[in-house]
């Protein structure tokens, strides 16, 4: 049996997984497949809490060019 990881931003599993800092949320260290790495995404729940710690500004970017998997972000979602 073969070990793989989830990638935390696609949730697909992989076999080969890097550690990434998160750009948006400063501590947080993050499992992520190459594919996301490289097209830049973060998972859709750091964008939000971000948003909610740091304002929308933060993760504007991220929202509008949807550089996440998953639902679109709603405003609401990015209020506390």
């Amino acid at each position: 049996m073969t070990d793989q990881i989830l990638c935390y931003s696609c949730s697909k599993s992989r076999f080969k997984i890097s550690v990434k800092k998160s750009t948006l949320i400063k501590g947080i260290n993050l499992l992520l497949c190459d594919q996301c790495v490289s097209s830049g995404y973060e998972p859709r729940w750091v964008i939000i809490l971000a948003g909610r710690q740091y304002g929308s500004e933060l993760v504007k970017e991220y929202v509008l060019n949807h550089k996440y998997y998953g639902e679109e972000i709603s405003a609401t979602e990015l209020l506390v």
